[in-house]
């Protein structure tokens, strides 16, 4: 039985984590840098809109075997030491092609780049399950949403000096010399966090077998809870409606001729908002429950789209930027959150790795798709089209989830 000693120990070091993990991937942001970096590469609307959604099938997919191997793990850490070494060596890889190889041999690098982006992210997705009954288990269950709000606030404001040197960076250096900075701190901030993981305080924890077995569970977690079909319904339109950001780096490159190095100050605008906003929703969600949470990032995410639409000029994108990672930090602090508010103990691998596999994988779809879109069309048919997606999924999500939340045990 953990310890009140333990559990502290493990919230410090798993918010360190987070935190520098978090770092670690605002020098290496798929909303920002990477589509910038691929454009640099020679890549087109097609393979720009290709970046999010290998990132959103890897979160998918693999979740699902990734809760079947979690659901037969008495210890989650000594799993997650040895194979989150996939997702993170490829960021020493984009490294290596940055310095060495892309300013000579573009459409290699953009291959290798490609390649490299999958495997980092079906890992992530394969150990998200994983990680996540990991933190259900060390982490205090009345201090959830704090956990998650501490490291992606953490990490978000640490972000903002991750901001300002890519800038920097992509200023001062040529092509792709200054890539290559961004992602050799990516690296060093991922390591940090490895470190960190290392440090966790976990029991080991017996392993009830599922009656109907891991996959055979899932239609009946689907069939038995209605609220959380209903979640899972709201979360399918959402994730479509990821389509319209995945775009606005490009947009504005496009529309508004805006240098490089602006690229990286939307970033830190979308860091501003991911760093301050995860403490309110931290405190929200452990006082009144997740939904509201994911409501209030609902609402963010249709402003966002409305204001890439109307914008007439660069400055509005900061702002939409701003709105982008606030419903980001409401799914990275509530999503997460809330899944583990739904999930019985015995059953929480089943519900883990549903609830990733389809919050994440109808967004594979949606940029690859607004890609094609914005080749016949243009980008503003595409954020129209996300606009009716949100809009969807937003009144799913209000008139019909309710809060699975219990105060009774915490206060």
């Amino acid at each position: 039985m953990l310890s009140r000693r333990d559990y502290n120990i493990n919230f410090l070091v798993n918010s360190l984590d987070y935190a520098f993990f978090t770092l670690g991937l605002a020098f290496a942001s798929v909303n920002t840098i990477f589509p910038l970096f691929a454009r640099r590469l020679g890549a087109g609307n097609i393979e720009i809109g290709l970046i999010p959604a290998l990132a959103y099938l890897g979160w998918s997919f693999p979740a699902l075997w990734g809760g079947q191997i979690s659901s037969r793990l008495e210890r989650k850490i000594p799993f997650i030491l040895k194979y989150t070494l996939f997702e993170r060596m490829p960021f020493l890889g984009y490294t290596l092609i940055a310095f060495y190889l892309a300013a000579n041999r573009p459409t290699l690098s953009l291959y290798l780049f490609f390649a490299m982006l999958g495997v980092s992210y079906f890992a992530m997705g394969f150990i998200g399950p994983i990680w996540m009954e990991m933190v259900g288990k060390v982490i205090h269950p009345g201090r959830t949403g704090l956990y998650f709000a501490t490291g992606s606030g953490i990490g978000a404001l640490m972000g903002l000096w991750g901001s300002r040197m890519a800038e920097n960076f992509l200023d001062r250096y040529p092509f792709a010399e200054n890539f290559g900075y961004c992602f050799l701190l990516s690296c060093l901030a991922i390591a940090v966090s490895y470190v960190f993981i290392a440090l966790n305080r976990e029991e080991a924890e017996p392993v009830v077998p599922l009656e109907r077995g891991y996959f055979r569970s899932l239609p009946q977690i689907i069939r038995s809870d209605r609220d959380f079909t209903n979640y899972l319904t709201a979360r399918v339109f959402l994730a479509l409606g990821f389509m319209g950001g995945a775009f606005y780096t490009v947009y504005a490159l496009e529309r508004f001729a805006v240098p490089d190095f602006l690229v990286a100050r939307y970033n830190a605008f979308l860091l501003v908002s991911q760093a301050l906003s995860p403490f309110l929703w931290g405190l929200i969600g452990d006082r009144h429950g997740h939904k509201i949470v994911l409501v209030c990032g609902g609402l963010a995410i249709l402003a966002s789209n409305m204001i890439a639409i109307f914008t007439p000029e660069p400055a509005g994108m900061y702002l939409a930027f701003a709105l982008f990672g606030v419903n980001y930090s409401a799914l990275t602090v509530g999503g997460v959150a809330i899944l583990l508010d739904f999930a019985p103990r015995n059953r929480r691998s089943g519900y883990l790795g549903l609830g990733s596999f389809v919050a994440w994988f109808p967004a594979f779809f949606a940029p690859l798709i607004g890609g094609k879109i914005a080749d016949l069309f243009g980008y503003q048919m595409v954020f129209w089209i996300t606009l009716l997606l949100n809009a969807i999924g937003f009144c799913w999500l209000l008139f019909g989830v309710r809060e699975p939340k219990t105060f009774e045990e915490f206060g």
